[in-house]
């Protein structure tokens, strides 16, 4: 009998117990507030609108120094790697056998000379005795004909000692323009010139420096008609296009040109035609054949910009998440344009009263209630060809 009270009992506290969990109130469960996230308004200023290109450096001259004679190598006069001026002396060539020529030319030159002389007394006393009837006119014709071909003897020796003399000068290896000169690639003690002409050394003018870079054919029309004094040889600095420069290593486009050349026709094959711009090269950091990123201004502009971080991109292409007005998360799609520094600039998709999502990002999804914190955004950078831009598309 106790059994079966007891029994009873625990039976009674089970069910108790199992009608207390379920049939708890409903209304005990708690809700966790929506998520808190930054949102800021987009920034509103006049932004300068690029083409960008890239392209790579050349110098502004470049000379290979080669030996036109064959001769021993002599002397090096320079110092590998020094600036050079136009006229300084850099290699010297043995010239005895040239200054030799030069002697042996000279002498048959005063022979001819001397022989020459002889027949033009013969010709000028043949022709007294023609108007005696002392000789015939055959006779006197030979004299004339002889007299003619000792003026052309006289013509080629001094043809040959011209060409004796540049042989000699050729000895004497001056640089022809101002710049860097490289490394000597011949030692002194060795035949040049035997077989070919024997590159000696190179020298790079490199005060200033050219970047070369491919325009298509939609962005030269605007180029065109936007600067028509393009590649004029007399056309200012103003009326010709600025370029600004960065190298692979580089923030911003620190270096600033002029494009002074364009191509007089378009590539058929690649649909592009190769443009030149010149800049100074004071600090010498330019160095032909380096990668270049180049950016032409086209125009100045009125355009939203945000957070390059706030910005996304999916299938449908980029977008920016937004907060409305009943504090729902919804994605907007943009089209966006370059950026300034850490800012995007939006050409088309947002209004000036969009509330973005600028930090916290991963806490809002579209359609989602969220918490925003509205906090303004920072002053964005100066877009102005003063201020250097920044790199990236």
């Amino acid at each position: 009998m106790d059994t079966m009270r007891l029994l009873t009992g625990f039976v009674l506290i089970v069910a108790i117990s199992v009608c207390g969990f379920g049939c708890a109130d409903k209304s005990l469960v708690v809700t966790p507030p929506p998520p808190e996230v930054i949102v800021s308004r987009p920034i509103k200023k006049e932004v300068t609108q690029y083409l960008e290109f890239t392209g790579t450096t050349a110098a502004l001259e470049f000379v290979e120094v080669r030996a036109r004679v064959e001769g021993w190598l002599e002397s090096v006069n320079f110092v590998a790697g020094s600036r050079v001026k136009v006229g300084d002396l850099l290699f010297v060539i043995d010239p005895r056998p040239f200054q030799a020529q030069v002697d042996q030319n000279e002498a048959a030159l005063k022979g001819r000379q001397a022989e020459l002389n002889l027949k033009r007394v013969n010709l000028k006393r043949a022709e007294q005795l023609l108007a005696s009837a002392s000789i015939s006119q055959l006779q006197y014709d030979i004299q004339n004909a002889e007299e003619s071909v000792a003026a052309a003897q006289v013509g080629i020796a001094k043809a040959d000692l011209e060409k004796a003399k540049l042989d000699l000068a050729y000895t004497r290896l001056t640089s022809p323009i101002n710049g860097s000169v490289g490394r000597n690639l011949v030692d002194v003690g060795n035949l040049v010139g035997a077989r070919e002409k024997t590159l000696l050394t190179q020298i790079v003018n490199d005060s200033s420096v050219y970047v070369y870079f491919d325009v298509s054919e939609r962005d030269v029309l605007m180029l065109m008609r936007m600067f028509p004094k393009i590649g004029e040889e007399m056309s200012s600095d103003r009326e010709r296009a600025p370029a600004y420069v960065q190298l692979a290593d580089e923030s911003g486009y620190p270096h600033k040109g002029k494009i002074d050349f364009v191509e007089p026709q378009v590539d058929p094959s690649t649909g592009t035609l190769r443009a030149r711009a010149i800049l100074s090269n004071e600090k010498d950091l330019l160095v032909p054949g380096l990668f270049a990123r180049v950016r032409v201004p086209i125009q100045h502009k009125e355009a939203f910009l945000v957070p390059e971080l706030a910005v996304g991109i999916g299938q449908a292409g980029r977008y920016v998440l937004v907060v409305n007005n009943d504090q729902i998360v919804e994605q907007k799609l943009v089209r966006t344009g370059q950026l300034e520094g850490t800012f995007r600039v939006i050409d088309e998709g947002l209004a000036k009263d969009d509330r973005i999502v600028v930090n916290a990002i991963q806490r809002a999804r579209p359609g989602a209630k969220v918490s925003p914190k509205e906090s303004p955004i920072s002053e964005a950078p100066r877009t102005d060809e003063k201020a250097a831009p920044s790199s990236g598309k």
